[in-house]
């Protein structure tokens, strides 16, 4: 008996020693990967920040082209679709944005909205990087925040908040990210998330902000994230609309409990009615992250037919703004579900995103950041933790991805905000404007 207990506790030490040494050299390969991109972004040159107009990049011209292709287009809806199909975007669906776009869309709404910004472009390394700053009041201690947009998104995604955020005394800086709207794609590989949040480090520094907030969604999130953790001495404190965490062992026993003894693990009503039951939510991330696995493998191959068609940019993003707006519901049919989503995020707003990506031919472009992120940073993102930079979290129910706050505190050990939204989704910014403005704001409040 003695002997079998001496054996199996020489084992649980030699596992114990070797998973503490394990993490130790982990720890020891993040420290050297961290190291060596802030060695490699000193050395980055840079030029002159200089104005940019909108209007120089979206021309009627490109918008006309657009719309004489749509009037052509050979998809429309047919015999050949089943009833309520289930295979990706309806015909239909084609149909409703593209007659829109036709017959009651307004260019120059998107042009004058833009315009009330300021633009900039610089090059940092090799991104020639496009931004909007607006300066707050001085008497209301303006402090920056760093707005990230993610994918298949563009600074059009923020501009409700923005004005909201200035009037309150803010100050904004907001870029575009690499492909994306009117950051020109970069001519060389390897820009990364964690390559553009060491870009978006030396614009604000650039700018004379030497501690900010940063605030994200989607890869904005991610990066921002990445950011923070390589940073931290420039964040005064992350916020994040999409929830996302590295993989460890508070993830696998929290599964594995929740699957059985779901009371114990999922605390909240919000946790219980998006996350468990476990194996369902796992089959709804399956079936809905099929884009994710092509565009970090494939990304140019699908990239052609939207550069080249705007029935394919309807297609494949201009489906995605309703999917992660209306929630998903499996037991209505999929027109159904893009119906509920336009109608939360807008169809002027699907189409302001359409324009952009088509106007100035990103939408191949933009899809890049999936295959270097699955290529170069993918290592970085499940390791890594923030140990002390405060954090906030704002879910909302239509979110891609839904986690329990104890998971999260696997990624983010110091968070100060965990706020749920009765609705609102993937782009918060414009279906609950309010609602993300007021966490922002509150989290700030509690912070500075």
């Amino acid at each position: 008996m003695f002997c079998c207990g001496t054996l199996f506790g020489g084992i649980a030490f030699i596992i114990l020693f070797a998973a503490i040494l394990a993490k130790k050299r982990k720890s020891s390969r993040l420290e050297a990967c961290v190291n060596a991109l802030r060695d490699k972004a000193n050395s980055w040159k840079e030029n002159e920040i200089k104005e940019f107009d909108p209007k120089d990049a979206l021309k009627e011209v490109d918008f006309d082209l657009m719309i004489d292709r749509l009037k052509n287009r050979i998809v429309t809806p047919n015999l050949d679709e089943p009833e309520n199909s289930p295979y990706g975007t309806p015909a239909t669906y084609v149909d409703l944005v593209a007659d829109h776009l036709i017959n009651a869309y307004d260019f120059s709404q998107l042009l004058d909205t833009l315009c009330q910004f300021k633009h900039f472009k610089t090059t940092i390394g090799d991104i020639n990087l496009h931004f909007i700053h607006m300066v707050g009041s001085e008497e209301k201690n303006s402090t920056p925040i760093l707005l990230l947009h993610g994918w298949p998104s563009t600074v059009w995604e923020f501009h409700k908040s923005i004005p909201k955020l200035v009037e309150q005394g803010y100050t904004v800086v907001a870029p575009s990210l690499p492909g994306h709207g009117f950051t020109d794609p970069p001519r060389v590989t390897g820009v990364s998330p964690s390559v553009m949040a060491c870009a978006y480090h030396k614009l604000m520094h650039k700018l004379g902000y030497k501690q900010f907030v940063v605030h994200g969604g989607d890869w904005g999130a991610i990066i921002g994230s990445l950011l923070t953790y390589m940073y931290p001495e420039s964040v005064i404190g992350l916020h994040n609309t999409m929830n996302h965490m590295n993989f460890g062992w508070r993830q696998i026993v929290q599964s594995l409990v929740g699957a059985v003894l779901p009371s114990l693990v999922y605390t909240t009503e919000q946790e219980r009615k998006f996350i468990h039951p476990i194996f369902k939510f796992g089959e709804r991330m399956y079936r809905n992250f099929a884009y994710f696995h092509i565009q970090s493998v494939l990304p140019d191959s699908y990239g052609y037919g939207m550069v080249d068609s705007p029935v394919g940019l309807i297609g494949w993003i201009g489906t995605t703004y309703a999917i992660a707006s209306c929630g998903r519901d499996r037991t209505v049919n999929m027109m159904t579900n893009l119906s509920n989503g336009l109608k939360n995020f807008g169809l002027d707003n699907a189409c302001a995103n359409i324009c952009i990506f088509w106007c100035v031919k990103s939408a191949q472009a933009s899809m890049r950041i999936y295959y270097e992120f699955y290529w170069n940073d993918l290592e970085l993102l499940r390791s890594f933790s923030i140990p002390h930079v405060p954090v906030a979290i704002s879910n909302f129910p239509n979110e891609i991805i839904h986690l329990t706050k104890f998971a999260s505190q696997t990624t983010f050990n110091n968070i100060r905000q965990y706020n749920y939204h009765k609705h609102g989704g993937h782009f918060a910014h414009i279906d609950n404007t309010a609602g993300v403005v007021g966490d922002l704001t509150s989290f700030i409040d509690k912070i500075r």
